[in-house]
């Protein structure tokens, strides 16, 4: 009898502690619960198939100088000028120097750089731009290099 009860102290402690380790198990489950999604993987921002178009007065759009690795994004309005658009870039990531001109600097489209530097007196909306993910590439070409 005596030795009956010294073993019922450690097994009831024992289920107890798988009993409590058990439950804990469904905060730190293996497999993640599946979820739904109310958004359907295919839809754009304006809907299935429809592409990014201009139909904002003010857009958000991302500069990035890729000999740097800088980024900056600005708000722009579309009837805004290439020019201005490399002045302010330049403000921002710091190169404006007064002995490096704007004629030394080129800016291109991110996806279509082979396509040429835009013209400086360009306006945005005539270079492609959209609402969303808008990018433009800044580089340091000198003409007297």
């Amino acid at each position: 009898m005596a030795a009956t009860r010294s073993m019922l102290a450690p097994v009831a402690l024992l289920l107890g502690c798988a009993a409590l380790f058990s439950s804990m198990m469904a905060f730190c489950s293996p497999q993640p619960a599946l979820r739904a999604t109310s958004v359907g993987r295919g839809a754009g921002v304006y809907g299935k198939d429809e592409p990014f178009e201009l139909r904002r007065s003010i857009v958000e759009i991302t500069v990035t100088s890729p000999a740097h690795g800088s980024r900056t994004r600005l708000l722009v309005e579309p009837d805004e000028t290439i020019e201005s658009v490399l002045t302010r870039s330049r403000e921002a990531f710091d190169f404006n120097v007064d002995w490096i001109p704007n004629t030394d600097w080129q800016m291109y489209k991110f996806d279509d750089e082979e396509a040429g530097a835009f013209a400086k007196d360009a306006k945005l909306k005539d270079c492609g731009l959209v609402d969303h993910e808008y990018e433009l590439h800044l580089y340091f070409e000198p003409k007297d290099f």
